[in-house]
């Protein structure tokens, strides 16, 4: 490579390209074209707000070109895809909005700079109370200004030849803001002797992945305007000041409510004493722990509430976020000497820093301890029982330590539970999911409509090697709600609650809880202990829609109608159902012939009817051993002597039918036939319902 280097330089030497030493030649500053030569302003920004003064969407048809200096800057990520322009470097008059399909502005618009735009054909309008201009765009309700595409841009859109100016921002009070402040729109502006509201202190300036989040600035009249911050901003992670001083930022609005955009930390400065003198602190390691949960518990005693006066600290790790859902407005804290509930007035909490493994220490004196629904909590008071700590308070209670620890669970066997260990994470061992639970929804997040109405749902879990079992609690809100719960055995995850169902005061061990922290709490690859040789729970059948299960037969022998899933939203329960309800035909016989199942000595057949809007008893069972998969009528039914639901059983209600004893078949194949016969003209409709069909040893 080097002697090409020196070959090719031999050769610009020897043609004279490259001057010798001792020549004089100086070689001129090359001129550069400047997008925006020869173009003048002829209006100004002031013109185009006039085009719509009740803030209508109007395209501008005047053949104008405004000028304008650039207040915003989306180098640090709090602004997207827009610049704002005034009309002067001090003192404006106006300023506007700018919408552009083009990211990093800053770098040919910095702040400072003159910008000239050609605005003939876009539009000027109010976008959720700013002027805007830009493009527009259809939403599907309505018409908005949007961007201007970069094609557009580069037609329209000019930065000067002239160096980028200073910009002197407009001293203004947060009280002239509330009453003056469209004067003020979309221009810089300095607030003076303010300082972040007690609420927003210890906290950062936004959640990070969040649109946006608000923040509160007041003067020492506790007059206030709101700052918005993106989580998409690179200081969204970054505390706010506690001090007092100036904030530096554009002035915006959102509908009635004037909002200020900051363009980067540096427009924020509040080293000062706050109006009351005082110079608080965030700062976890001034704090020395002197308590534990264990004693926060023991304090409450036999009561249901009390305050702690002691001045206790505890030190505390995030056992269980709400990053799936599962919790809402609280998270569970544990140390040494066990878990509690820690209820705050906050949503994505996980992302305030209550994140699973997050360290912190507490300032618990004047919080309350109490109890709901049975569990120990700690919380504030509210309507004279526990309730939740408000972001008014926590930051004064609440502080996080900069390191996050690995959480682990306490591995037990179900029968190990008790409520002392209420607000434990604990790992359960040796454990399946019972039958009926099986391929049923963890929860029900009614997604799929419109104005989704979530339901919670109770799952139980039982041991492999022994009669114990326990609820799991899953809340129809959790990103998992929709998943199916799992065939296999091996071990669950989960905080440790209870709920006090009987409501007198003690919790039994029916009466404890497991609360998930996300799918991945189930870990139940194992083979499942004691399978059913026939377990069918209808779990992954869809509402009104035919039954189609694996190896599973649905057969209209007369009629048309066939069995079709049913679903219960208030228990989260899938099952198959039939009727000939307004079908308008003489005769409604149906089908559902489960697997085949080969039978061994002692196998017993057990399942669940239901009926409602009874006319008739509708339904019968059946076992077959030469049936062939398809040719019903053909085959040899025997019926089976089972409980099923009748006109005195309530309706909805979910009858067993009892142990149905398959030991005469045994060595042969048999499948089980469930037949619904009605009639939709002569008044034979009653629905019928069939769920959990097990066939086991």
């Amino acid at each position: 490579m080097k002697n090409i280097v020196k070959f090719f330089t031999y050769v610009l030497i020897a043609s004279g390209l490259i001057g010798m030493s001792s020549c004089e030649k100086t070689w001129e500053e090359p001129q550069l074209d400047c997008p925006s030569q020869g173009l003048t302003a002829n209006a100004d920004i002031s013109d185009i707000l006039a085009l719509s003064p009740t803030g209508d969407i109007v395209q501008i048809q005047q053949d104008w070109v405004i000028e304008g200096y650039v207040v915003s800057s989306d180098e640090a990520g709090n602004y997207y895809t827009a610049m704002v322009i005034q009309d002067a470097p001090s003192s404006p008059s106006a300023g506007i909005y700018v919408s552009l399909d083009q990211r990093n502005l800053y770098v040919d618009y910095p702040v400072g700079k003159k910008v000239l735009i050609k605005v003939k054909g876009l539009f000027i309008g109010k976008d959720r109370g700013v002027y805007k201009l830009g493009m527009t765009y259809d939403t599907g309700y309505g018409t908005r200004i949007g961007r201007i595409p970069p094609t557009e841009v580069k037609n329209r859109v000019f930065a000067s030849c002239d160096a980028p100016v200073e910009i002197t921002p407009t001293v203004v009070s947060i009280s002239e803001i509330l009453t003056n402040g469209d004067n003020y729109l979309n221009t810089l502006i300095k607030l003076e002797d303010v300082q972040f509201r007690k609420s927003d202190l210890c906290s950062t300036y936004s959640l990070e992945g969040l649109s946006g989040v608000n923040k509160y600035v007041e003067d020492c009249s506790g007059t206030y305007l709101v700052m918005r911050n993106s989580g998409y901003a690179d200081f969204a992670k970054t505390k706010v000041p506690s001090g007092k001083g100036s904030v530096t930022a554009v002035l915006g609005k959102y509908r009635n409510t004037f909002q200020i955009y900051i363009r980067d930390l540096s427009d924020v400065q509040m080293n000062g004493s706050r109006c009351d003198g005082s110079t608080p602190t965030c700062d976890a390691s001034a704090l020395t722990p002197n308590a534990r949960i264990s004693d926060l518990k023991s304090a409450l005693g036999s009561n249901e509430l009390v305050q702690i006066t002691d001045d206790w600290i505890i030190e505390a790790k995030v056992t269980a976020s709400d990053k799936s859902g599962n919790l809402y407005k609280a998270v569970y804290i544990a140390d040494q000497s066990g878990g509690i509930k820690l209820n705050l007035n906050m949503r994505d909490l996980y992302l305030r820093g209550y994140h699973r493994g997050a360290k912190m220490r507490i300032k618990v004196k004047d919080l309350y301890v109490g109890i709901k629904n049975g569990e120990i909590q700690l919380g504030d008071i509210y309507h004279g029982r526990i309730g939740r700590i408000t972001d008014e308070i926590d930051q004064d209670h609440i502080f996080f330590m900069d390191r996050t620890e690995e959480v682990q669970p306490e591995e037990v066997q179900i029968g190990g539970l008790n409520y002392n260990m209420v607000g434990k994470l604990v790992k359960i061992t040796d454990v399946k999911f019972h039958d009926y639970a099986v391929k049923e929804n963890f929860a029900f997040s009614d997604s799929h409509s419109s104005r989704p109405r979530p339901h919670s749902a109770n799952r139980m879990l039982v041991s492999c090697s022994s009669n114990n079992g326990v609820i799991v609690r899953t809340s129809g809100y959790a990103n998992f709600a929709d998943a199916h719960v799992r065939y296999g055995s091996g071990t669950l995850t989960g905080i440790l609650s209870c709920y006090d169902a009987d409501h007198d005061g003690t919790i039994t061990n029916d009466e404890l809880q497991i609360i998930m922290r996300d799918i991945y709490d189930v870990q139940m690859e194992q083979e499942r202990c004691d399978a059913p040789v026939l377990l069918e729970t209808f779990g992954t059948t869809e509402k009104n829609e035919e039954i189609n299960l694996q190896d599973w037969y649905n057969y209209a022998e007369a009629g048309t109608r066939t069995w079709q899933g049913g679903f219960y939203s208030g228990t989260v329960n899938h099952y198959a159902q039939m009727s000939a309800y307004r079908s308008n035909e003489a005769q409604n016989i149906a089908w559902l012939i489960s697997p085949p199942v080969s039978v061994s000595n002692g196998m017993k057949l057990t399942f669940q009817t239901a009926k409602a809007y009874w006319t008739h008893d509708a339904l019968e069972v059946f076992v077959s051993t030469d049936f062939n998969g398809y040719d019903v009528q053909g085959a040899t039914w025997a019926p089976l002597n089972a409980r099923i639901a009748t006109q005195t059983d309530p309706n909805h209600a979910w009858i067993d039918s009892g142990d149905i004893d398959l030991s005469a078949y045994a060595g042969q194949t048999v499948y089980i036939g469930f037949r619904y016969s009605g009639s939709g003209t002569y008044g034979k409709t009653g629905t019928y319902r069939v769920d959990n069909v097990i066939i086991k040893q």
